[in-house]
């Protein structure tokens, strides 16, 4: 029998690995949230940031609660890795990324904003891109 809540979280971190995907970045997604990180996506050669993103991403209706133990985790994480780490979660049906996530009042923006404060990328819009990505013939944004 399937995990409801794991079937849940892990369909949200296959969105948020293909919606990078959909900008370009490449992904792996750690087996089973084994680890500190759900996906690891590294930017594309022309973003004007080389660090790779780290994501926890939370699909609970505790929003961008992670609990003390993991929140260290991952800022010992940054620290080691010099990479990015983040947290993309859902609140009203709508993707939203928090920044330094081991801060309980770390800054909060929607992943196009994200994308284009940290590394410059021009990107689509969770709606947008739910609605392309599913439509036949249409896997990538060009690129520019």
């Amino acid at each position: 029998m399937v995990n409801r809540n794991y079937k849940k979280g892990a369909g949200f971190e296959y969105e948020w690995m293909y919606y990078l995907i959909y900008h370009h970045f490449d992904n792996v997604r750690s087996y089973a949230s084994k680890g500190v990180a759900d996906v690891r996506s590294v930017p594309p050669k022309w973003a004007k940031s080389p660090l790779v993103i780290y994501a926890q991403c939370k699909n609970t209706k505790k929003e961008d609660y992670i609990n003390p133990k993991e929140r260290r985790e991952l800022h010992e994480c940054q620290q080691k890795f010099q990479c990015m780490v983040v947290e993309p979660f859902k609140k009203n049906r709508e993707c939203l990324v928090k920044i330094n996530c081991w801060e309980l009042d770390g800054e909060i923006m929607k992943p196009e904003a994200f994308l284009k404060k940290y590394y410059g990328i021009e990107a689509d819009s969770w709606k947008v891109w739910r609605n392309n990505w599913f439509r036949e013939n249409v896997k990538r944004k060009p690129l520019d």
